[in-house]
């Protein structure tokens, strides 16, 4: 009777032998070892969090992801995910345009415009070419306007 009586107590059989401590000790070391895990895991996904920062610059980070997917789609040649890219890029585009309204931009902003969407164009048609081609001239719109923009904030000499 008193084994039978014993296997319903596991907890009191661990007490007595002393492997209590040893079971608690192993447990708060699986404990910790799922709590760092989550942490490195939270710090590798901040990597992709955008910097919070002002409107200009959350809206320039989302371009520079935009065109980095754009540029990602035609090397894989995938006309859709370019066409739902540029879509994000003029969306983005749209949003920028409001806040940036200056000479400089407005001059460069026409050629973004067209661009963007001539390679929304080609893209739904399914011409390589032509998205390579108005992909190109997106990127070029992109660094002549952040290279007038960077001119500006360089100290003259």
């Amino acid at each position: 009777m008193s084994d039978s009586h014993d296997q319903d107590k596991p907890w009191s059989r661990l007490a007595e032998s002393n492997r209590l401590p040893l079971v608690g000790a192993a447990l708060g070391c699986v404990l910790f070892g799922v709590l760092m895990t989550l942490v490195i895991r939270g710090l590798w996904q901040l990597e992709n969090t955008p910097v919070a920062g002002s409107f200009k610059e959350e809206m320039m980070h989302r371009k520079t992801r935009a065109m980095a997917e754009i540029l990602e789609g035609l090397v894989r040649e995938d006309l859709p995910s370019v066409e739902a890219s540029a879509e994000r890029m003029r969306g983005i585009g749209q949003k920028v345009q409001w806040y940036l309204s200056s000479s400089r931009y407005e001059d460069n902003d026409g050629v973004f415009r067209d661009s963007t969407h001539e390679l929304i164009e080609a893209s739904r048609r399914g011409d390589y070419a032509d998205a390579k081609e108005s992909a190109l001239r997106l990127e070029m719109s992109c660094i002549r306007c952040h290279e007038l923009i960077n001119r500006e904030k360089r100290p003259a000499p």
